[in-house]
C-alpha cells in the first residue's frame, strides 16, 4: 500500500500547487466493484457513483478490456477483500504492469475489522482498504488523491531499484539468434510429439490443453506464459485447501507456492513434469522473444509484486528462461529455500555471458536424467 506520509506529501504538492481533489467536468466517478456485498453497492449508489459490477476477477478484467476499446476508464476499482487471495494479487499485479490503467485506484473492501495478515504483507499494487464506516466524502477524497498521486508518480524522485536493461551488443544478437534458430528447429522436430501429448491431455481430463499466465520476465516486462496443462482444470481453486502442505510456508517474505507430490497434478502432468515435457510449449515463448534459452525462471505476478527491494530485484536484470542455474544446482535439492532461489538468480543475472549459457545448456540434459520428482 503507498505509506501515509507519502499520501500526506503528495495532498502538500497537490494544495502547494492549488489544485483541486474534484474535476467538475468528469461528472460522478466512475467505480469497477468486484464481488463486493450488496450494502456496499446500496451506499455507493446513495452516493450517486457510477458503477459496474463484475462478479469475480475473471469478468473484471473482460469489463477493463472492453472498456479500453472504447476509450473508457475507471476513477477507482474496488474489491472484495474476501476473494481468492492469490487472484487478488494476480489481478493487482496485472493492474500496476499495464500502463494504461496503473494510475486507476485499487481499493480492497472488508466488512469487518479483520483483513488477511497475507494481503498486508504482499500488498504491492494495492492502495488502500474500505469498509463500510468509509463515509462517501473520505471515499471521493480517497480517490482523487490516490488518482493524483498515482499521476505524479512518475515525477517524483525515488530511488531506483533495477538497472536499465542494457543495449544491444554482440553478445545479445549472438544469444538472440541461437534461441531463435534453436527454439524454431524444436518445435518442427518435436511437433509430432506436441500433438500426441495434447491429445493425452485432453482424453484424460476436461480443460485447456494448454496452462497460460502473466509471468514477469526481465525488467518486470509482463507477457503471457505457456506450458501444457499438467494439473486439474479447477487448481487454482484448490490453493486454499493445500496451504498447509507449501513447502515455503514457514517463509515470510515471498508467496512461493509448491507441493511435494501435489494431489492436483494429473496422471499425464506427472509423467510431462517428471520428463519436463510440460515446459515445451515455452519454445513459443522464446521465439517470440518474451524468454530465451537460459535465463531465471519467469515469475506469476503475485510473485514478482513481493520480490522488489533491492538487492532481490537484481534478478530481473537477466532474461527470463526455460532452463537455468536453479535447474542446474538445485533441482535436485528439495530442501532448497526461498533465499537461495533469489541468490541463484541473483548470480545468474550478475555473470551472464553467451558461454556461460552455454554450460548451463551442457549440464541440464544431465540434470533431467538425475533429477526425482522435483
Amino acid at each position: 500500500m503507498i505509506p501515509t506520509a507519502t499520501v500526506l506529501n503528495t495532498i502538500k504538492i497537490i494544495k502547494d500547487q492549488e489544485l483541486d481533489f474534484r474535476d467538475p467536468d468528469t461528472g460522478n466517478l466512475k467505480i469497477l466493484l468486484i464481488g463486493c456485498a450488496a450494502c456496499l453497492k446500496i451506499k455507493l449508489v446513495d452516493g450517486e457513483f457510477e458503477l459496474s459490477h463484475a462478479t469475480n476477477i475473471h469478468e473484471a478484467r473482460k469489463t477493463i478490456e472492453t472498456n479500453l476499446k472504447n476509450n473508457l476508464l475507471f476513477d477507482a476499482i474496488i474489491c472484495d477483500a474476501g476473494l481468492q487471495i492469490k487472484s487478488i494479487l494476480h489481478f493487482a499485479g496485472y493492474l500496476s504492469a499495464t500502463n494504461t490503467i496503473r494510475h486507476i485506484p485499487f481499493m480492497l473492501f472488508t466488512n469487518s475489522n479483520k483483513v488477511n495478515t497475507e494481503l498486508c504483507t504482499f500488498s504491492h499494487g494495492i492502495d488502500d482498504f474500505i469498509s463500510l464506516e468509509t463515509s462517501l466524502p473520505d471515499l471521493t477524497d480517497k480517490i482523487m488523491i490516490l488518482k493524483k498521486y498515482k499521476s505524479f508518480q512518475n515525477h517524483l524522485s525515488c530511488p531506483k531499484t533495477a538497472e536499465p536493461e542494457p543495449g544491444i551488443n554482440k553478445q545479445f544478437i549472438l544469444k538472440r539468434l541461437v534461441d531463435i534458430l534453436f527454439s524454431a528447429f524444436a518445435l518442427i522436430v518435436l511437433l509430432p510429439i506436441i500433438i500426441v501429448i495434447a491429445i493425452c491431455i485432453k482424453l484424460e481430463s476436461e480443460g485447456p490443453v494448454f496452462y497460460k499466465s502473466l509471468r514477469a520476465g526481465r525488467g518486470y516486462k509482463v507477457f503471457t506464459f505457456f506450458k501444457f496443462r499438467t494439473m486439474v482444470a479447477n487448481a487454482e481453486d484448490m490453493v486454499k485447501d493445500l496451504k498447509h502442505l507449501n513447502e515455503y510456508k514457514d517463509y515470510k517474505g515471498s508467496y512461493f507456492f509448491k507441493i511435494k507430490d501435489d494431489p492436483r497434478v494429473t496422471k499425464v502432468g506427472q509423467f510431462l513434469r517428471k520428463t519436463s515435457l510440460d515446459e515445451l510449449p515455452q519454445l513459443i515463448n522464446v521465439l517470440k522473444g518474451d524468454m530465451s534459452l537460459v535465463g531465471n525462471r519467469p515469475l506469476p505476478l503475485y510473485e514478482a509484486c513481493s520480490i522488489t527491494v533491492d538487492k532481490s530485484a537484481k534478478r530481473f536484470l537477466a532474461p527470463a528462461g526455460i532452463t537455468g542455474l536453479w535447474q542446474v544446482k538445485g533441482r535436485s535439492n528439495l530442501n532448497l529455500s526461498v533465499d537461495e532461489r533469489i541468490s541463484m538468480d541473483i548470480d545468474y543475472a550478475e555473470k551472464q555471458s553467451f558461454l556461460y549459457d552455454m554450460k548451463i545448456l551442457i549440464k541440464t540434459p544431465k540434470e533431467l536424467i538425475l533429477k526425482n520428482n522435483v
